[in-house]
């Protein structure tokens, strides 16, 4: 993905051919289309949760930002980051961060 995405964006839903499988703190996804599978931090995992469509690329890092303690601008770079990740595997609805 070439341009930023828009903070007040929401961010999802999942695609219909990833499954999910909590294991701890950590998530994995199973790809059907593609069988592969990606493992995701704890980190990762927590923005995956927050990726189902009913938030905004901005509440997702200002909650984030609030559970780890930190500045929303300090990881809103990396949240963008795993967004546009999640989206460029297909992981994340095509169109998914939409208005």
């Amino acid at each position: 993905m070439t341009e930023a995405l828009e903070s007040e964006k929401t961010v999802g839903p999942p695609s219909l051919h990833v499954i999910e499988v909590d294991i701890g703190d950590e998530i994995s996804l199973y790809d059907s289309r593609t069988e592969r599978v990606v493992v995701l931090n704890i980190t990762a995992s927590d923005v995956w949760r927050l990726s189902g469509g009913d938030h905004t690329l901005g509440q997702i890092t200002d909650l984030l930002a609030l559970a780890y303690g930190r500045q929303a601008s300090a990881i809103s770079a990396d949240v963008e980051n795993t967004v546009a990740s999640f989206i460029s595997q297909g992981l994340l609805e095509e169109g998914a961060v939409a208005n």
